[in-house]
């Protein structure tokens, strides 16, 4: 019985530290300024190793997934889709973006594989950045 429990709860774990991804921007955004958050837009590409590596490495490392599902809309779009505006390129993938819900960028694009808790600086500053934006003044 406990392993079973043991089982259960390191499952649930796994689970809850997933990045639930939005594979449309436009829908990232709506759900952006509905819930008043930044977007973190990663931009891959289907063929590219260094992407996966940061999707596996990176962004499945649990402090990592847990500050993305509580300080960002995360969506995910691939070069070679085109479905997500213009000014998101890049000559390099992986890149990272964080953007205001009106498409904004919050700080600079973040470029290439970084490993988790040297990601996790650009995720806090990006984070910090915008809650000074909506602070009053």
């Amino acid at each position: 019985m406990f392993k079973k429990f043991l089982l259960l709860t390191f499952a649930a774990g796994m689970l809850m530290a997933e990045i639930v991804w939005q594979p449309s921007y436009k829908v990232a955004q709506a759900e952006a300024k509905k819930e008043n958050k930044p977007m973190m837009v990663l931009l891959v590409s289907h063929t590219c190793r260094w992407c996966r590596r940061l999707e596996n490495r990176t962004l499945e490392n649990p402090e990592v997934a847990a500050f993305v599902r509580k300080h960002f809309v995360p969506v995910i779009v691939y070069r070679e889709d085109r479905n997500f505006p213009d000014f998101i390129t890049s000559s390099m993938v992986p890149t990272t973006f964080f953007l205001t819900p009106e498409g904004k960028n919050i700080i600079k694009p973040v470029v290439g594989y970084w490993e988790p808790m040297d990601y996790m600086t650009d995720l806090k500053m990006a984070a910090k950045k915008f809650k000074k934006r909506q602070a009053p003044r």
